[in-house]
């Protein structure tokens, strides 16, 4: 597979063809990847022999246990299937911070191509969701090289601005998907985590296998502000003139409360949670975050 843009450069393309994402629950699907289907079906896996019954198709008979036994018994094989995997990126106004690396938006957007491009490599079916307030742009899932195009191009078009409302977008997304599925959600997760926990438990609830990967600013993380400053929100709130040193252990206290407050919810809810900083070299973490998973 041949596609470089913005999201997608040389250097990061080729250490990506190293690379490997799968779903860690049986998944369903209908092409050959490299999944194994709860779906019973004519295949390239034997699983058991099964008594023949009224209904049964006769060219699945076994005829040499047939010819042995004189009873009929069928061959029942595990379908290989492919990932069916929809990513959704969080394109609302925080999503639009830029520190010395760019924005949260760019780096989500750039880690969205990275695993659409993996996955589809791996002749996958990947779909695309773009939220803010709801679940703006909707790419249903396909596999093949003219989806990365589309997802690139929806990627492309996108604009960080507007209020999040994440647990929502995760419910419309579930209403689309219909059957099981893997759902990764990028976001920098600066959302009640009690709203969150209702859209990631409609996903479980649905059986979809569901990552949550946090994308932050080393910014956000330290506040390494020194002088006064005035923090205007992204999502509509009002701007406050704030001196950094009087807000400093407040604001960091809140936000490794919201850290393990996300971690909790994801455990408790089946979901897998991860974190990524801007400042980090995009392919280091993607490599990480995969082999954290294949550690597990």
């Amino acid at each position: 597979m041949s596609f470089v843009t913005r999201y997608l450069e040389p250097s990061l393309v080729e250490r990506l063809n190293n690379l490997q994402l799968s779903a860690r629950s049986v998944v369903e699907g209908s092409i050959i990847g490299q999944h194994r289907s709860p779906v019973k079906g004519a295949s390239v896996e034997f699983r058991q022999h099964r008594f023949y019954t009224p209904g049964d198709e006769p060219r699945r008979i076994d005829w040499r246990i047939f010819a042995r036994t004189d009873r009929p018994y069928i061959k029942e094989y595990d379908e290989e299937t492919n990932l069916r995997c929809v990513l959704m990126l969080d394109c609302s106004g925080s999503m639009g911070y830029s520190g010395k690396f760019g924005s949260k938006h760019e780096y989500g957007a750039k880690l969205v191509a990275a695993l659409s491009y993996l996955m589809l490599a791996q002749t996958e079916s990947v779909g695309l969701g773009l939220f803010g307030p709801h679940l703006e742009h909707w790419v249903a899932p396909r596999a093949g090289t003219h989806q990365l195009s589309r997802l690139i191009d929806a990627l492309e078009r996108s604009v960080p601005r507007g209020e999040a409302r994440m647990a929502q977008a995760m419910q419309e997304a579930a209403d689309r998907l219909g059957r099981r599925s893997l759902v990764i959600a990028v976001s920098d997760c600066f959302a009640n985590v009690q709203s969150l926990r209702e859209g990631l438990a409609r996903l479980r609830h649905d059986r979809h296998e569901t990552i949550l990967l946090q994308v932050i600013d080393r910014d956000e993380m330290e506040f390494p502000f020194r002088k006064w400053l005035r923090l205007r929100g992204l999502e509509g709130e009002r701007a406050q003139l704030v001196e950094p040193a009087l807000i400093r252990r407040t604001y960091l206290s809140n936000f490794r409360a919201h850290r393990r407050s996300l971690e909790e919810t994801s455990r408790l809810l089946g979901a897998e949670f991860y974190s990524f900083v801007t400042d980090k070299p995009l392919i280091d973490s993607v490599t990480s975050f995969l082999h954290r998973r294949a550690g597990k």
